[in-house]
């Protein structure tokens, strides 16, 4: 008799581990709105909803998940 084949888990906290660990790093990311806007900072927490993102010399700010198009880490110029 063969194995039954088991399926694929539906989560595999790989996003909250990449996000912990730049996080925990402070490195520098840039985060592309679902409407083009383009904000920069550091990670300073984030949820299953929601990325709270501090910035030099200004207000940080909680941006909605389902409302990034991109997150990436930059490099200091």
């Amino acid at each position: 008799m063969a194995k039954a084949k088991t399926k694929a888990p539906l989560q595999t906290l790989a996003e909250d581990k990449y996000l912990k660990s730049i996080s925990l790093a402070r490195v520098p990311i840039g985060i592309q709105y679902v409407n083009g806007k383009v904000i920069e900072g550091t990670l300073d927490g984030f949820d299953a909803d929601i990325l709270r993102v501090a910035r030099k010399g200004q207000p940080g700010l909680v941006v909605y998940k389902d409302e990034v198009t991109y997150l990436w880490e930059r490099t200091e110029a």
